[in-house]
């Protein structure tokens, strides 16, 4: 299942367009992604826990009963500092 699936399944469930299932959906994945990236952990009762962990200058983060592993993207340092001006 990939995301816009899991968003299909999530307006079905719910009676959402699937335009709002989208957006909650990348809600709860960046409030997930961010909260890994600044070293804390997520637990979802009933699910599992995440984690990052640093490898190789990579963070990963897995599910506590799954042994598989994802990549959280590190913030660009664009998107932290604002756009850069070149130089003239």
């Amino acid at each position: 299942m990939n995301r816009t699936e899991l968003a299909a399944s999530i307006a079905r469930e719910h009676g959402f367009t699937k335009a709002l299932a989208g957006r909650v959906l990348s809600t709860v994945l960046d409030t997930i992604r961010a909260e890994l990236i600044a070293g804390r952990e997520v637990r979802v009762r009933g699910f599992g826990t995440f984690r990052a962990r640093e490898s190789h200058r990579k963070v990963r983060a897995k599910l506590d009963d799954s042994p598989h592993f994802f990549r959280v993207p590190s913030p660009s340092p664009r998107r932290a500092d604002g756009p850069r001006s070149s130089p003239r």
